[in-house]
């Protein structure tokens, strides 16, 4: 049996119903999360620079090495992509820590028009600025792959609390 054969085809496990996942400390933090949430669905359905101003600090750094710093990056980016794609962004989890929060979702649709589109894995990490806006962001991307080696899947919670 070839580890292709005990894995999971993807297309049977990606969850298209679900609820977020937020993991927050304090009320602060679960007010974060939701802020996070909501830049996600900005993002996917108007995406303009006076959107993006109310979430991202004027001097928003950005660290992913093919976006320029600043709101009006992100806001052209993702017009882009919104005005010619169906762009769907699924938050499967939010964490917050203090001024740091990390984000798993998955970005489909962003550049084809297929409904088959798996998507884009994503690891989005912020920090706030003391004004409560987005300062910076790094993440880390990979394509969702068709089968995985494992039934586990890249979005589904396996491990249940006692």
């Amino acid at each position: 049996m070839t580890s292709q054969d005990q894995g999971m085809n993807y297309r049977n496990i990606i969850p298209r119903e679900f609820t977020t996942e937020i993991i927050a400390v304090d009320d602060e933090g679960r007010a974060r999360a939701e802020q996070i949430i909501e830049i996600y669905q900005v993002l996917s359905t108007d995406p303009s620079i006076a959107n993006m101003r109310q979430y991202l600090s004027d001097d928003y750094i950005q660290h992913s090495t093919t976006v320029p710093d600043g709101p009006e990056a992100i806001a052209m980016l993702f017009s882009s992509s919104v005005a010619q794609y169906p762009a769907e962004i699924d938050v499967h989890k939010v964490m917050v820590v203090g001024d740091w929060a990390m984000a798993h979702v998955n970005f489909r649709n962003l550049e084809t028009t297929d409904p088959e589109d798996l998507g884009t894995a994503a690891v989005d990490l912020y920090v706030y600025a003391p004004d409560g806006k987005v300062a910076e962001h790094w993440d880390v991307l990979q394509g969702v792959p068709t089968h995985s080696a494992n039934p586990n899947g890249m979005f589904l919670k396996i491990f249940k609390e006692a």
